[in-house]
């Protein structure tokens, strides 16, 4: 009896030392996930799509280097709150059925809780009614479209979860039509076939008439990607356009001007900000002379404000006199405005929106953007509202002109 009983008690110290180690290995367990869901807790994700690749990726890249080097400024000072900043990047290549798409994969993820991007207004059109949808914080730092971030027009509320940092194609197009106006009679309209292209266009076609009455001689459109415009050209040389004013991107104003030499269209071509990118210059080379565009005027002030300065530096430092920065070993190209500054810029008030709202949640960051008031970026000041959702205005904007430089062709303030 006496032996049974000692069977049964060592089968019981046993049971007791299993049962220990069992909690031992479930407590190191439940503590290592424990570790891991703090460690989540302490980085904050950010989601980005853009044309990293392909004929537009000038966008794309330079935008993905923007929000790079705002992460890494802001992780280098300890995140934000403590919290380490991560950003998951996916391509699009300015499609905007592959735009959409990266944007389901993105919001799908619980723990990235703000999306930046795309590049293009065909692709932010296509996104913005999902993040929309799902409510989440939408930084848009490309689409130049007014519907983009204002689907009634900008005298009417903004999409609640969008935040605009691009040059929006209204602002562009008063300039550009304003300048066209005061300078000539004789305009021909030319732009890509796209909402960017269309609406952009309209808005020259109107300002035009109404306050110069001067009606346009021709209104042509290409597709983007479209070499050969030989028909829409000749159509506007027949016009006798005394200046082609162009809504488009860089590359197919290459094409546009290597047009205009061929068919002897020797009048000012006149352009948006694509006019100032790089592929342009590196597609219609020499032809790029008298070329006038408009641009976020910024990074082309002497001296550059101390945030242009500081932005300037910082780029230099990480990613040397690239092909983003431009030819001049000094100073950065003007287009770094549009595809790298209006990025850093957006992931810097987004960053410090979250630092304010001290909370993830979409609700409160929308709220804190609100409020964001005289914050000093590279592109502009940022002050929002909850009737505004865009900053940059025509006072941020100067034209520029392509003047040789002894063996170089430079940009310089239009006069």
């Amino acid at each position: 009896m006496m032996k049974r009983l000692s069977v049964i008690a060592l089968g019981l110290i046993l049971l007791f030392i299993t049962a220990c180690s069992n909690s031992a290995i479930n407590t190191s367990t439940n503590s290592s996930g424990g570790k891991k869901e703090d460690s989540d807790k302490g980085t904050i994700k950010i989601g980005m799509t853009s044309a990293i690749t392909g004929p537009y990726s000038e966008y794309g890249e330079g935008n993905k280097r923007g929000v790079e080097l705002a992460i890494e400024e802001w992780n280098k000072n300890g995140g934000i709150n403590g919290k380490k900043i991560e950003v998951k990047i996916l391509d699009d290549q300015l499609v905007p059925d592959k735009a959409a798409t990266n944007v389901q994969q993105l919001i799908a993820d619980p723990e990235i809780v703000a999306l930046i991007g795309p590049a293009g207004s065909g692709p932010g059109l296509a996104t913005v009614p999902i993040t929309e949808a799902k409510g989440m914080v939408h930084m848009n730092i490309v689409p130049q479209t007014v519907s983009v971030t204002y689907p009634n027009g900008t005298n009417q509320p903004p999409r609640k979860n969008v935040f605009s940092f691009a040059l929006q194609n209204d602002v562009e197009a008063n300039v550009l039509g304003k300048f066209a106006g005061e300078n000539w009679i004789k305009v021909a309209l030319l732009h890509e076939s796209t909402a960017y292209g269309k609406s952009g266009i309209d808005l020259i076609s109107e300002m035009l008439e109404k306050d110069f009455s001067v009606k346009p001689v021709a209104r042509e459109e290409y597709n983007q990607g479209v070499s050969d415009m030989t028909s829409q050209l000749s159509k506007i040389k027949n016009a006798g356009a005394e200046v082609v004013v162009v809504v488009g991107l860089g590359a197919d104003l290459a094409n546009i001007k290597k047009g205009m030499d061929r068919l002897g269209l020797n009048v000012p071509l006149v352009a948006t900000n694509g006019a100032l990118s790089n592929p342009y210059v590196e597609g219609a080379g020499d032809l790029v002379l008298g070329t006038i565009g408009s641009m976020i005027g910024a990074l082309g002030q002497e001296p550059l404000s101390k945030e242009a300065q500081k932005f300037a530096d910082a780029y230099k430092k990480k990613y040397g006199a690239d092909r983003y920065w431009g030819n001049d070993e000094e100073n950065p190209q003007l287009f770094m405005s549009l595809n790298v500054a209006n990025a850093y810029d957006g992931a810097n008030v987004l960053f410090e929106a979250i630092k304010n709202a001290e909370s993830t949640k979409s609700e409160d960051i929308i709220k804190s953007l609100e409020s964001i008031k005289d914050f000093k970026g590279v592109n502009a000041t940022y002050s929002f509202s909850e009737q505004q959702h865009h900053a940059i205005s025509e006072e941020a904007l100067n034209l520029f002109e392509y003047v040789k430089d002894g063996d170089n062709i430079k940009l310089v303030p239009y006069e």
